[in-house]
């Protein structure tokens, strides 16, 4: 219970200050500013693709260490159309990473699949009566380093489906809020090793667990001032059963800072927390410097 209620109160005032980013300081004001001369109509797009590297070497190190090379593929992008009333938002974020050492070769470091679709229609000014469909999982197995034999995970095993009827409150281009109060969740588990072990909290030999309850998802992407941009995403769902109160989470956060005109450094860190995975807070970090492109 006590740590339902930090989980709750953490998110929920990161909830607020995405809602709050477009009062305040001098600051706030130039993030609200930004991009508000947004298409009447039509299709727009706009995000970031780039590979990342890093790499130590040592040589006769006294203190020890591993030789490693490590690399990164990341792309964040949006196709959005609006016209009149209706609106269609589109999102995709992918990424995969692997890391190598001279005593333990090459190991996955990240790995997702994300893609989301919003539909609606506005109601009012910032609120429209929207659809919602997101799917995340990954590409290739994960495993529990050092054991290469026994896999975690895999493709679709998880993998998560959302489908919810709600509202989206949306001031401007660049910050968006959708509530849902009837969200249908799908857990998959297409594996039958993992499916007959009860992973990811679905029965025993089952495929599919199916949920009923609450879902939030808030997001942000601003340019900073001219070299700096910045993509949030923070997704919560907690199902109408025993279990109700306990918040699945995960809050992903993008920092594309440009050196110069060939170089780029990236900051992507993923907050998240699935009981049904491991009941402790997960987080990840990937710092990494290389080349991006923005579009």
């Amino acid at each position: 219970m006590k740590n339902k209620l930090i989980f709750s109160i953490i998110f929920l005032f990161g909830f607020i200050t995405i809602l709050n980013a477009q009062t305040g300081t001098e600051a706030a004001k130039k993030l609200r500013d930004y991009g508000a001369a947004e298409k009447d109509h039509g299709w727009t797009h706009s995000g970031v693709v780039g590979i990342t590297f890093g790499q130590t070497s040592l040589s006769n190190w006294s203190a020890g260490g591993d030789n490693t090379v490590s690399g990164n593929f990341l792309l964040n992008g949006s196709m959005n159309y609006l016209k009149d009333k209706w609106f269609w938002d589109n999102s995709l974020a992918l990424q995969y990473g692997l890391v190598y050492s001279s005593s333990d070769d090459w190991k996955k470091s990240s790995d997702k699949i994300n893609l989301t679709s919003v539909a609606g229609r506005n109601i009012s000014n910032k609120w429209s009566a929207s659809f919602l469909l997101n799917f995340h999982t990954q590409f290739a197995k994960g495993y529990n380093y050092p054991d290469r034999e026994n896999y975690l995970s895999k493709f679709m095993a998880p993998a998560y489906l959302d489908a919810a009827l709600g509202f989206t409150y949306k001031p401007n281009a660049n910050y968006s809020v959708f509530i849902s109060p009837v969200t249908e969740r799908a857990t998959f588990v297409l594996d039958d090793k993992l499916s007959d072990a009860g992973a990811f909290g679905v029965d025993n030999g089952k495929k599919v667990k199916w949920e009923t309850g609450a879902y939030l998802r808030a997001t942000a992407k601003q340019t900073l001032w001219s070299d700096l941009s910045i993509i949030s995403t923070l997704d919560m769902f907690t199902p109408y059963n025993d279990d109700f109160g306990n918040v699945n989470i995960n809050w992903d956060l993008l920092l594309n800072y440009k050196l110069n005109k060939f170089l780029t450094a990236t900051l992507n860190t993923t907050l998240r927390y699935y009981d049904t995975e491991v009941t402790k807070v997960q987080f990840k970090e990937v710092l990494g410097l290389g080349f991006t492109y923005n579009f």
